[in-house]
């Protein structure tokens, strides 16, 4: 399993880890973003290298149990990256669905509102077209509307104009504040 991970291979790679953190006896949770969250909550023909995620709960048995996977299936380490971390919002997430539940581990993705506000933020040309999935998921035809999320979540952005512009080239639409 190297390269690109699809739907399968990342239900598969969280399959495993709930597996080892039974064995240990602890219960994680794990809030997705990113190219996984994508790929899992929005249901998107989608690819990822790695799933960026924040460890809420269970963090030592999870690195652990991440290495171990990563060492077995020759992959590395940070399949599992918590460097996102820096790039979420600080405002919590209370809309973030469950993506994957065992007993032993909970993994919810950022709500579309959150990931629509993180790939605003990021500027990427790669995330272009999570950004339309996004706006349409979020029935979101108006420019300011979508940067008024991107505001809320980033208040100290100093992307503010580089928003409006893609928004507007997105949505084809007046200009967004």
């Amino acid at each position: 399993m190297h390269g690109s991970l699809d739907r399968r291979q990342l239900t598969e790679l969280l399959d495993d880890l709930s597996r080892r953190l039974r064995r240990v006896g602890v219960r994680a949770n794990v809030y997705v973003v990113g190219g996984a969250a994508m790929t899992l909550a929005y249901r998107r023909d989608r690819t990822t290298h790695d799933i960026d995620a924040r460890i809420d709960s269970g963090h030592s048995a999870t690195v652990h149990a991440v290495r171990e996977i990563a060492r077995e299936r020759g992959l590395p380490e940070s399949w599992l990256n918590e460097q996102a971390t820096s790039y979420m919002p600080r405002e919590a997430d209370a809309r973030a669905p469950t993506l994957y539940n065992s007993p032993y581990l909970v993994v919810t993705g950022a709500s579309a509102e959150h990931m629509l506000a993180m790939k605003l933020e990021s500027g990427r040309n790669t995330d272009r077209q999570d950004v339309e999935v996004l706006l349409g998921h979020l029935e979101i035809r108006d420019p300011d509307e979508a940067a008024r999320i991107h505001e809320r979540l980033f208040p100290d952005s100093t992307r503010k104009e580089d928003v409006g512009r893609l928004l507007r080239d997105l949505l084809g639409a007046r200009e967004a504040s």
